[in-house]
């Protein structure tokens, strides 16, 4: 197989399967947080005894050897830019993976010692302590924390993180091999994540069932001075497959929550760990779960964070925040919903835009929907999508106010207020937008639909073509409503009933009404 390194990112390698999405979207194959990457940017892709990339149509391109491709036949050394990424692609084998490890089955413990953890004392004042030795340990302590920290940082890379404990672990204490075993919080079952061998074996490392147990049901260190020998492991199979000389076994616990074990053995020294060391490791394994407790909250932090911009571009600020919060859930799948359904569009766009460059007109574009969309979030609606020059935005869902087509029709009225707005600052230009507005209310099926790797919050049905078709046969700055709309306005706009219109998809003619404003000063 091939792989890509990432030289942008400490060197981090992907191996390559026969199809790999590169992007910043959940459930890319590779995933690079950059806002100059789109959801899916490109795609490698392996046939016929070729490797070969493709842009997905991304915004803004991806780049192999300082050319912009849209197809590209991959080669030894290609280097391949996405965003402010740099992926360099190599038929090189991915570095040599860590020893295997498994935790082999063994007889139960007789258990006739243990050694507890000890409750957590902070640091007393320099004046209360009389004993050198007290001070001494306490500057150990002190100096450890301080030598891991400079090593592991604010690392958010869980795997990272533990490789790099792993190695300043081997500074402090003769271990031949270790392991660290995180746990799953849902299934509490231990998988090993770090794996180091002083003498950089490749061979397979044997875990003992019997001493993983013991550190894990009773959330007590082990040591053992020969685990062949110890008689709390008599009879273990494990210990003696493993050949298991001298061990060390540390429960990884913060705040009272257990995050994992770390394992140190030796092969051939007996008495190689010493109460001492038991010491340094128990205050490693103190900060190593330190260290994963904060690495788990950045990274729920930041799927908050993401999370946060993608709902903002959806909907209204307090909505954002009952979503981020798990007020509301917004889930794959539909529900029957009774929506208010805006459909808004450029009346002469085709025109204009050829009258000018691309830049011009997203830049014009992009003025009118920041005051558009602003219209619709100040009114309690949901933006469905942009459609070139169109908005959909839905009204009740996926929260309802209760007035959700009186919502509707105060945006409308806002989008041509502030359309005056958007006119008046483009006048110099020449830059003069006028757009038709149609607005239906009925049941629609509304929910986050597509596929497992690109889903948007969307709404389909009868009622939805409707008000699409309303908004078709709108003028230029009117605003067209149903019936059904109608019958929830109660008397608080002035309107006038047209003649019945014929739409696509109904046999019959439409009631039709448009909206002259509001009835009464409101």
């Amino acid at each position: 197989m091939a792989i890509l390194v990432h030289t942008t990112a400490d060197g981090r390698e992907y191996e390559l399967g026969e199809r790999t999405i590169i992007g910043r979207m959940d459930g890319c194959d590779i995933r690079i947080l950059d806002g100059l990457i789109s959801k899916q940017h490109a795609e490698i892709s392996h046939a016929n005894g070729r490797w070969s990339l493709r842009d997905l149509g991304s915004s803004n391109g991806t780049v192999v050897n300082g050319h912009r491709v849209h197809a590209h036949d991959l080669a030894e050394g290609d280097q391949i830019s996405v965003g402010a990424s740099v992926l360099v692609f190599s038929f090189a084998s991915a570095s040599r993976s860590a020893p295997a490890v498994e935790i082999v089955e063994s007889s139960a413990p007789q258990v006739q010692a243990k050694i507890e953890r000890a409750p957590i004392e902070g640091f007393r004042p320099a004046a209360q302590i009389a004993d050198v030795e007290q001070l001494k340990r306490d500057y150990e302590k002190l100096r450890i924390a301080n030598e891991l920290n400079r090593a592991i940082g604010l690392e958010p890379d869980i795997d990272k993180l533990l490789s790099r404990l792993l190695d300043e672990t081997f500074k402090l204490l003769p271990a031949d091999r270790g392991v660290i075993l995180l746990m799953d919080p849902q299934t509490r079952q231990l998988s090993p994540r770090a794996v180091k061998h002083a003498r950089d074996s490749r061979e397979a490392i044997n875990l003992s069932h019997t001493i993983i147990n013991q550190v894990f049901q009773s959330g007590a260190s082990v040591i053992t001075m020969d685990a062949m020998m110890d008689s709390r492991f008599a009879g273990a199979k494990s210990v003696i497959a493993g050949g298991i000389r001298s061990t060390m076994c540390v429960p990884m616990i913060y705040q009272s929550q257990l995050f994992g074990i770390i394992h140190l053995d030796s092969l051939v020294a007996t008495n190689a760990f010493h109460e001492k060391d038991l010491q340094i490791l128990d205050g490693v394994a103190a900060q190593a779960a330190q260290a994963v407790d904060n690495a788990y909250k950045a990274k729920q932090l930041e799927r908050s964070a993401l999370a946060r911009r993608d709902f903002e571009r959806l909907l209204p600020p307090e909505v954002v925040e009952q979503v981020v919060n798990g007020g509301v859930r917004l889930e794959r799948g539909g529900e029957l919903r009774p929506t208010t359904v805006m459909f808004t569009d450029v009346r002469g766009f085709t025109s204009w835009s050829e009258r000018h460059t691309p830049a011009h007109i997203v830049s014009v574009l992009n003025d009118y929907f920041e005051l558009m969309v602003d219209a619709i979030h100040r009114h309690k609606g949901t933006l469905d999508k942009f459609m070139g020059d169109g908005i959909l935005a839905l009204f009740g869902s996926p929260i309802s106010y209760g007035h959700d087509a009186i919502n509707a029709v105060d945006c409308a009225i806002e989008m041509l207020q502030f359309l005056l707005q958007f006119n008046r600052e483009h006048e110099a230009s020449g830059d003069q937008f006028a757009i038709g507005i149609g607005i239906n209310t009925g049941p629609v099926v509304a929910g986050y639909m597509g596929s497992s790797k690109s889903m948007e919050y969307t709404a389909i049905g009868d009622h939805v073509n409707l008000a699409s078709r309303l908004c078709g046969a709108a003028s230029p700055g009117v605003i067209l409503v149903s019936a059904e709309t109608l019958a929830q306005l109660g008397n608080r706009y002035a309107y006038q009933h047209l003649p019945p219109i014929m739409v696509k998809g109904k046999a019959q003619p439409v009631s039709v009404f448009q909206i002259m404003g509001y009835a009464t000063q409101v």
